[in-house]
């Protein structure tokens, strides 16, 4: 990663008049772009070498949907993001739809749309937002989650439907602990 990124980033130095903050920040955004590029096609890989591509693409274009507004979980570490993204993503494609019924369905989409409007958006502790920005999270997170809840609802035929309502579900239920954390770390200070 160093190897890629630096190259990068040295070529953006040499090539254009970046501050050492500027610099910095290429640093860390290309880190996390490559991080991220790595992380989902090793998924990938592990989904469609199991046959369930489809489904991790589904659950994925969702989670990728909602959690830039509504926020969540946020590690020090990489490997643990790693884990548990893995872990979920494991759950909502190979065990969950299993155990889902039209009414735990509609009970999910109501604590889901209920969660979010309480707890969202959680940011990292360094990347808070201003109260104006975080309403028009809250607004946008809350919106997107009602289209998929009315989409939901009108094709209950949809092979997908277990998966996004419980892909959605997850990600704002691990908004509770995503605020718990943030304000364990806020007392600490």
């Amino acid at each position: 990663m160093n190897f890629v990124v630096g190259k990068m980033v040295g070529y953006a130095e040499a090539n254009m008049e970046l501050s050492r903050y500027d610099s910095a920040k290429l640093r860390f955004m290309l880190e996390v772009i490559y991080l991220l590029v790595v992380q989902l096609s090793v998924y990938a890989a592990f989904f469609a070498a199991i046959g369930r591509l489809t489904e991790f693409a589904v659950a994925m274009g969702v989670l990728m949907s909602i959690r830039p507004f509504s926020g969540g979980l946020h590690f020090k570490k990489y490997r643990y993001c790693f884990v548990l993204s893995f872990a979920i993503l494991a759950a909502v494609i190979l065990v969950l739809p299993d155990i889902s019924n039209t009414f735990a369905m509609e009970s999910l989409l109501v604590a889901t749309i209920l969660l979010n409007i309480a707890l969202s958006p959680v940011s990292k502790r360094n990347a808070a937002h201003s109260a104006k920005s975080n309403f028009i999270f809250k607004v946008v997170s809350t919106v997107i989650l009602l289209a998929y809840s009315a989409f939901l609802l009108t094709t209950r035929d949809n092979p997908y439907v277990s998966i996004v309502t419980w892909m959605l579900f997850i990600q704002s239920a691990q908004l509770i602990i995503g605020k718990m954390m943030l304000h364990a770390r806020t007392k600490e200070q």
